[in-house]
């Protein structure tokens, strides 16, 4: 469910995302090799289910979401960037990234997938995959400015 959560924008989608990839689990069961550790080839059917979903919808749904104006925002550090942030609200602005952003950086800031296997995975060129990194990284930046501002943090 935790894979699923990263890939999804609500509840409903990671639970039927996380649904597909156990009963995956449950009709492969007889191909899981005892020799590698049972929670990683958990975790390698759930990221696959996930991909693999994001290829079936990827026609149907729009790639990008509404454009957002960051080019007001000051640049910062990572030093400046407030330590204490809670990994729900991490989250949280994760799944306000772009779609097709999302699952790259997903891929791979956290599944540690290379751009090469991801291109391979998601079928997109690696000058794609690297942008949509380029671009999660700027909007993640762009949103902890804005929560620095908010909370009147001023550095």
């Amino acid at each position: 469910m935790s894979v699923a959560y990263r890939y999804k924008k609500n509840e409903e989608d990671a639970s039927a995302l996380s649904n597909e990839a156990f009963l995956k689990i449950l009709t492969n069961i007889e191909k899981y090799n005892s020799n590698s550790p049972f929670e990683s080839w958990i975790r390698r059917i759930a990221i696959n289910t996930a991909i693999d979903d994001y290829r079936k919808n990827k026609k149907r749904e729009e790639m990008f979401e509404t454009e957002d104006n960051f080019e007001d925002l000051k640049e910062v550090t990572y030093n400046e960037v407030d330590d204490t942030i809670e990994a729900e609200e991490l989250n949280n602005m994760i799944l306000a990234l772009p779609k097709a952003t999302r699952v790259v950086f997903n891929l791979f800031a956290v599944d540690g997938y290379s751009h090469k296997e991801i291109t391979e995975e998601l079928g997109i060129g690696l000058e794609t995959s690297k942008w949509h990194m380029k671009e999660a990284r700027k909007r993640l930046k762009a949103l902890l400015i804005k929560r620095e501002e908010l909370n009147g943090v001023k550095k």
